[in-house]
This record gives structure tokens, C-alpha cells and sequence, in this order.
């Protein structure tokens, strides 16, 4: 278990619209393709990149459950904390 600062790969502009700085997204593995998802109301909001992603993966597959936390938004540019809960 571990607590990464990243920014999201891919954003959905739409999800992106509707988070604000201390917006809590739901973390999952997407099988096909493989990727990690941060998911705000039922959407993808973008993909999660980390040098420590297949940690990540691995963390996810043993069971345990992520969250990641706003921390800034610069125009399409969005920052997350994500930390197990």
C-alpha cells in the first residue's frame, strides 16, 4: 500500500468539467485494454500513469481499494492524490 501524486492521462474533458479540487474519484482496473481508471460519476475521468504503476496493478489485484483525491486543475490538466483506503 501506497500514496502517489500524478496528473491524469487521456482526460475526459466532459468528466473533467464536473470535478472540482477535492473531488474523490473510484480507482479500477480496466481489463481491456489494461489501464488503471479514475471513474467520477460513473465515467472515466482519465487513466492513471506512474512509474509505480505496476505496483499499482499488482496492489489492485491482491484486493486492495484506491481512491484519488483532486488536488489542482489547470485547464484540461487535472492532479490527483491516490492513497488506499
Amino acid at each position: 500500500m501506497f500514496a502517489e501524486v500524478t496528473n491524469l492521462a487521456s482526460p475526459n474533458p466532459n468528466v473533467v468539467s464536473q470535478l472540482a479540487v477535492g473531488s474523490v474519484l473510484t480507482v479500477n482496473l480496466q481489463t481491456t485494454p489494461q489501464r488503471v481508471v479514475a471513474i467520477f460519476g460513473g465515467n472515466i475521468a482519465g487513466s492513471i500513469t506512474s512509474a509505480r504503476l505496476a505496483d499499482f496493478i499488482e496492489c489492485i489485484r491482491n484486493g486492495q481499494v484506491y481512491q484519488a483525491k483532486v488536488t489542482q486543475i489547470s485547464g484540461g490538466a487535472v492532479t490527483v492524490e491516490i492513497y488506499p483506503v
